[in-house]
């Protein structure tokens, strides 16, 4: 059971006593006079304290210095603590000059020179804040404490339950009281609060009868004196009776009893205090009666001088929302050099801002040493100053609340959330508190702060909720600045100002460039809040861009082609932003792309595209409609083939630019969204095959750095454990690696033998970089040839090559195929396709050009330039032919033999193979004895892969797939690479594994280093 706290003679003197009946009088009347002034429709709405008045008592036992968090029904405690009844008849009319300037209901108390915070109506949000003025007075050594009250049903909220925690956890200056009258509106509270559920310790919680004015004076004493001397937190359980409404717009006559509205008042605490004082002879009855009627016509004259106070003017709607944008003087004091990782540019900022502003507090989780955070951003903070760089709970309410309280009390709260996608569970601190404070306490209260948090993706594997970049959804809160900077010098010159500023700032630090070295410089500025970027200058277009998407398209840009002429612009502030900068910019290109990883609805590119085209002037510069290339609204998955589908690419990106520049605003206004439309991507393993001949030994497969995670890019090889020749198996380990973050083992995926390590102990590796050949045993070739096999799945886009003739039918009796596969790049084929258009013979077809690369292939491998005649293998040194597979009207397939290859040269195999379809596609017919090799292409159909069939006297035929996008794993982030899949069948009796192995391989060189010549 809580313990019982007696009502004691008194431990007020009668001074005292007859100073606080005052003020219970002050409060009860001041509530009725309010809910007279509503019935005559002069106010709102009224919310009351009227059987709380008790807990005035407990201001009796604070100091100047002390803070309250105080309840909506807690009238009389603020009375008590200065608040005049002038102040809380402007709030009830929301006059300009009240606390809130007009903008709080009523009840919701506010006071910054007696340090009462300003209430949110979110029950128990104001608790966590409570818990962070009550920490920085610990950390500040004063012996000051916090009172912080809420209603019963209050305690049912996630908030209360954290706040208790943490302060139990940090024993804390802070006194809890809850305000039990058994009612949340209409709900009956009494068996589900948690005090009756047993979930609080009981002995921990002193339970006080609030009818007892001495006796809640007491607890308060008691509580008080307890935090005030460092022995942790009080907790006050106080019974009350709510004797009016729940507000003014509810009667609750509709759901309590007569007789319970009758019975309650018998413990009413201002009869009861009253009472006892005439019974100890410290007043007559007359002079109560008379005491009454004096404050009653004193709140009556000062509500209406009240009422004839200056109401707000409109025009300060968007006062106080934010303070003025401060940018200091100088940057941070701290050496990047030439080249220098985001993650280490944070970190020295932090230990600058340490050293340099001693009201900096660092808060989050896994933040001290030794782990320094899972990002390193915070690592040496907590060695240097314990105090001010402290591990955090697993709870991100917490984090968020406690940077409010701390912030308003005066620290500098630098706080972490481990990944954005995890704020959620803090977001109505974010939204009720952090964003609204300034506002609704008309500029009175503050809270500078920086919470800041990893975001994005392009780092496959991180699923739902490892891959949110999310900036809008801050934006779109008024009173919260929101940067996402892009280069290492960028991110300590942000944080520096944000550091500096007067107003929440959320810093998203995009994941994928994290750990990458990027051009840093020796000095660093302070950026201004609201200043984009102009990266490059340009005339022809402009390209707006932050966070990861800045690398993705100077990547693009780097890559076309032909250079153009664009100017690039790094938003890097989101709120505020620089409209001023970008209507300038597409004034003068006239032309808009703008390239985002967040959703497409409701984002920032969407406000970009709209305020612009509200722009008179920039509306009549535009020559094409503005384009946004965007992730969809649509979530990422775990698997890479989601994340490259959802995020914005270099294909895209390409595509739109091109659609940019080829289109009008007479045109048309609807392609942006064919532009926006994501290619599908396909995933890849780690380990790459070079060849897997089903039921052969001698295929080899490379062992590559796999990616590590959260976008690290480098490791060092911290031991070899298998040696070259060593026979492996499946799962065993072959090296270990260290990163900034773990050291683990790299292992193999199948058995066979080592070959020779291209790498040594102690050498730093990137993602994606070989170390050593497998040589795979032959049940290994077997099984990876079953696993890189396309498998037939529902809805999956395969398709038989074509239908046979009895005749084939009847010669394939006899032979024995098998199949390889592998992947080869298609960017030097896609880049001499678009060079080929400005050449005088016009754009050269994909198929022309492997079909070279083929031809190539034929030339160095004899066997695959030789027929299968009866039972043997016949290479005709005069000649031979090369056969295309040609789709005819009717759902009929032919091959168009490309005569004599073994003689052409390029300058005339162009017009020879053109010549050749075009022939078989007229219906002339060329016999195929001498076609040693086929070629099979769906590419119409978008068809990845197939398994092609060999009909003699052919010795194979090779699959061309349509080529896609997969994540490139000799890349340092993991971005992706277009491919095409290359598919082999071929008579298993004349050519083993090995050659066709080594024969398509060269196929594949051929398409790779493909150039026009």
């Amino acid at each position: 059971m809580s313990s019982k706290a007696d009502s004691p003679t008194s431990i007020l003197d009668s001074a005292a006593r007859k100073a606080l009946l005052r003020v219970l009088w002050r409060s009860r009347l001041g509530d009725l006079r309010e809910q007279n002034l509503i019935r005559q429709g002069k106010g709102w709405f009224h919310i009351s304290g009227m059987g709380h008045e008790a807990l005035a008592a407990v201001a009796l036992n604070l100091e100047p210095g002390d803070y309250a968090f105080p309840y909506y029904r807690d009238r009389s405690f603020c009375i008590q603590r200065g608040i005049s009844d002038y102040d809380l008849a402007l709030a009830f009319y929301a006059k300009r000059d009240s606390s809130s300037g007009g903008r709080q209901l009523t009840g919701h108390f506010s006071d910054r020179k007696l340090n009462i915070w300003s209430h949110p109506s979110p029950v128990g949000a104001h608790l966590l804040p409570a818990c962070g003025a009550a920490w920085g007075m610990q950390l500040d050594g004063k012996s000051n404490v916090v009172y912080a009250s809420l209603g019963e049903a209050a305690a049912r909220q996630g908030d209360f339950f954290e706040a208790v925690c943490f302060a139990k956890e940090r024993r804390l200056p802070i006194v809890f009281v809850v305000e039990d009258n058994r009612i949340a509106i209409s709900t009956r509270t009494a068996r589900t609060n948690p005090l009756a559920l047993g979930v609080l310790d009981q002995d921990e919680w002193l339970r006080v009868d609030g009818s007892d004015v001495e006796a809640v004076a007491a607890a308060g004493q008691a509580a008080v004196a307890k935090a005030r001397d460092g022995g942790g937190p009080g907790f006050i359980w106080c019974d009350v009776e709510r004797f009016s409404n729940h507000s003014s717009a509810d009667d609750q006559r509709m759901y309590r009893a007569v007789e319970e509205l009758d019975t309650m008042h018998e413990r009413d605490p201002i009869a009861v205090f009253q009472k006892r004082m005439i019974e100890d002879g410290l007043l007559t009855a007359q002079e109560a009666a008379a005491l009454e009627e004096e404050i009653r016509e004193e709140i009556r004259g000062i509500y209406q001088e009240a009422a004839g106070a200056d109401d707000p003017v409109a025009e300060e709607g968007e006062a106080h929302l934010t303070g003025p944008v401060q940018t200091p003087d100088a940057g941070p004091q701290v050496a990047l050099g030439d080249s220098c990782r985001m993650l280490d540019a944070v970190n020295k900022t932090f230990h600058h801002a340490m050293d340099e502003l001693p009201d900096v507090v660092f808060f989050g989780e896994d933040i001290a040493d030794p782990k320094g955070g899972v990002f390193n951003l915070t690592k040496g903070l907590s060695t240097k100053d314990p105090s001010r760089a402290v591990n955090s709970p697993l709870a991100e309410s917490t984090i968020m609340g406690l940077a409010v309280g701390l912030a308003s009390y005066g620290k500098r709260p630098c706080f972490e959330i481990q990944f954005v996608d995890f704020i959620y569970p803090g977001w109505n601190q974010l939204v009720s508190n952090m964003a609204t404070l300034r506002w609704r306490s008309f500029g009175h209260w503050k809270c500078p702060l920086v919470i800041y948090a990893p975001c994005g993706g392009y780092l496959p594997g991180g699923a739902l909720w490892h891959s949110q970049s999310g900036e809008a959804s801050f934006a779109r809160v008024p009173g919260i600045r929101v940067v996402v900077p892009s280069t290492p010098a960028d991110t300590a010159g942000l944080f520096w100002t944000a550091l500096h500023g007067e107003d929440p700032t959320i810093i998203l630090l995009p994941k994928h460039l994290m750990w990458a070295e990027l051009p840093a410089g020796d000095s660093v500025d302070a950026v201004p809040l609201g200043q984009a970027r102009t990266i490059r200058q340009g005339e022809l277009l402009t390209l707006v861009t932050w966070g990861n998407c800045v690398e993705l398209v100077e990547e693009t840009l780097d890559g076309l082609a032909e250079a153009l002429d664009i100017e690039l612009i790094d938003l890097r502030s989101i709120a505020p932003w620089d409209e001023e900068a970008i209507a300038a910019s597409v004034q003068k290109t006239g032309r808009l792309l703008i390239v985002q990883e967040d959703n497409i609805t409701a984002s920032v590119g969407q406000m970009i595209v709209s305020t612009m085209c509200e722009r008179h002037e920039v509306l009549s510069a535009l020559k094409s409609p503005p384009v946004i290339v965007s992730k969809g609204d649509v979530h990422v998955g775990f698997n890479p083939v989601y994340e490259y589908a959802a995020l914005p690419d270099k294909q895209r990106i390409e595509s739109a630019l091109e659609h940019l520049l080829a289109s009008s605003l007479e045109s048309s206004l609807l392609p942006s969204a064919a532009v926006a439309d994501a290619p599908t991507v396909h995933p890849e393993n780690t380990h790459k095959m070079n060849s897997s001949a089903s039921g052969s030994s001698g295929a080899t497969k490379d062992i590559v750095v796999p990616i590590l995670g959260e976008g690290i890019r480098v490791a060092r090889i911290v031991s070899i454990l298998k040696q070259a020749g060593d026979v492996v198996k499946a799962d065993d380990a072959l090296c270990e690696v260290e990163t900034d973050k773990a050291v683990f083992p790299i292992e193999c995926d199948a058995g066979g033998v080592l070959g020779e390590w291209a790498v040594s102990e102690d050498d730093e590796v990137t993602v994606g970089q070989n170390l050593v050949q497998l040589t795979l045993s032959g049940a290994a070739v077997a099984q990876a040839a079953s696993a890189s096999a396309p498998q037939q799945k529902e809805g999956a886009q395969q398709q038989r090559v074509g239908g046979l003739s009895q005749e084939a039918v009847k010669q394939l009796q006899g032979i024995v195929p098998a199949t390889i596969d592998m992947t080869c790049r298609w960017e030097a084929v896609r880049d001499a396709r678009l060079r080929s258009k400005k050449t005088p013979g016009g754009t050269l077809s994909t198929a022309t050009m492997t079909a070279w690369a083929v031809l190539q292939a034929m030339r160095k491998h004899e066997r695959f330039a030789s027929v299968v005649r009866g039972d043997e293998l016949v290479y005709d040194p005069e000649g031979y032919d090369l056969g295309v597979a040609v789709a005819l009207p009717g759902d009929k397939l032919e091959t168009a033999v490309v005569k004599n290859v073994n003689e052409v040269e390029w300058d005339d195999f162009i017009e020879v193979f053109n010549e050749s379809l075009r022939r078989t596609r007229h219906g002339e017919i060329v016999s195929k004895n001498r076609v040693p090799l086929s070629i099979s292409s769906m590419g119409a159909y978008n068809v990845r892969s197939a398994i092609p069939i060999v009909v003699p006297p052919a010795i194979a035929t090779l699959f061309i797939g349509a080529p896609y996008q997969q994540p490139d794993p000799k890349s340092k982030d993991g971005s992706p690479m277009e491919v095409a899949s290359l598919v082999l069948t071929f008579d298993h009796r004349w050519i083993n594994g090995v050659g066709a192995a080594a024969f398509l391989s060269d196929v594949r060189k051929g398409i790779e280093r493909f150039d026009l010549v």
